[in-house]
């Protein structure tokens, strides 16, 4: 598998032909917002295409849609767009080995992100900006972004991504030859994996069925139940509500197509050991 091979990233895992049938899907969506002069429509959908595209391996047509997503995103200011393509221009000229490019875009990302204070997308902003940095074995701004990242993880108490660039800082550290900075950040980030295991461990017992296990019931458990099913459902009347107002300007809005499915125990283990 070549190194610059797009199914070496975590996306979702999907075969050509499903990604080709989601490309003929948004091309419809994308002319369909055309035609009603959506331009929010329009926007999400060529963030989707270009995405679509990085995913088959077809980087310039990648770029040209998000290219385009950028442009119309300025020309709307719409700031969360214009993150959003930037980061992902960056990401494919990282991938296409343009670091120049790749960092000039994850900056402008970046930007936006801190003027807006948009935490989690300034996280794996730091992280992409981190890895080119590595990349051009400019390792002491890769620590900068790693350490900023881990702040930012911590104020969102993101285990996964403390533990990320706790590893990452690890990594760099040992590289540079700072052997007591590499050994701590390496036991904190154990120190994270291991608590992720127990409580994975916990949750696994809770949802075990063990014929040893008393079936016994808790009636202040059903009242409490009850409460919270009552609540529930007036939550979701409100909700609903809520949704008819928002119907009609959600009409048109597109959902990312690549999104992530949750994980399974096992999946969650194998990618915290892999990285």
């Amino acid at each position: 598998m070549e190194e610059n091979d797009p199914k070496n990233y975590r996306l979702v895992e999907e075969s050509e032909d499903e990604v080709y049938a989601k490309v003929k899907e948004l091309k419809t969506c994308l002319a369909d917002a055309l035609d009603e002069q959506d331009q929010v429509a329009e926007g999400d959908a060529l963030s989707f295409l270009g995405l679509a595209y990085y995913k088959l391996g077809d980087y310039t047509t990648a770029k040209d849609y998000h290219e385009k997503h950028l442009a119309l995103s300025q020309e709307l200011k719409d700031e969360k767009g214009e993150r959003r393509a930037h980061g992902n221009l960056g990401c494919l000229f990282k991938l296409t080995g343009d670091f120049t490019k790749a960092r000039e875009h994850l900056i402008a990302a970046l930007n936006i992100a801190k003027e807006r204070d948009h935490k989690r997308p300034l996280a794996k902003i730091y992280n992409n900006l981190g890895n080119i940095y590595e990349l051009e074995m400019n390792y002491e701004e890769a620590i900068t972004c790693n350490k900023e990242r881990l702040a930012v993880a911590k104020e969102l108490r993101d285990q996964n991504g403390i533990g990320k660039a706790l590893a990452n800082l690890g990594n760099l550290n040992h590289v540079l030859g700072n052997l007591e900075e590499s050994v701590q950040f390496y036991e904190e980030m154990l120190e994270i994996l291991r608590a992720k295991l127990r409580i994975l461990d916990t949750l696994a017992e809770e949802e075990s069925n063990s014929e040893d296990e008393d079936d016994i019931v808790d009636i202040d458990l059903v009242a409490l139940e009850a409460v919270a099913e009552a609540k529930q459902k007036m939550l979701d009347e409100k909700l609903a509500e809520e949704k008819a107002k928002d119907d009609a300007k959600k009409k048109r809005q597109i959902k990312n197509p690549f999104k992530k499915k949750p994980k399974t125990r096992e999946e969650k283990i194998e990618a915290w050991l892999e990285n």
